[in-house]
């Protein structure tokens, strides 16, 4: 029986030819260059902010005022940096003090950043 296909296009029936399989050059380029793309976009920034964070915690004395992460404003009457404990006063009239995590400190409020 004759196949059309094969005698109108004889390429159909040819096998591929070996050793002719893509090269891992372009993929390991690709790779690298997504690897990068993460470091130059995500990392470093990630880094940098972490590094800012962590000064602005070790920066929390006595008297700050600040922002919890919950969005409560109050001013810092005492850090335990062994415990990662800080109290905060939320209100005078009468006294309200709440012990909080380091961490749950959302912004110091000083002269500089009220401008």
């Amino acid at each position: 029986m004759i196949d059309f296909a094969q005698v109108l296009n004889p390429t159909i029936a040819q096998a591929p030819a070996a050793g002719g399989g893509a090269s891992i050059i372009p993929l390991a380029m690709m790779v690298g260059m997504v690897m990068m793309f993460y470091f130059v976009i995500v990392a470093l920034p990630q880094r940098r902010m972490l590094k800012e964070r962590q000064a602005l915690l070790g920066s929390l004395k006595k008297n700050d005022r600040i922002i919890t992460t919950g969005g409560i404003y109050g001013t810092v009457v005492s850090v335990d940096a062994e415990h990662d404990k800080v109290t905060v006063r939320i209100c005078d009239e009468p006294a309200v003090r709440i012990q909080l995590n380091v961490r749950s400190v959302m912004q110091i409020l000083r002269e500089e950043n009220k401008a």
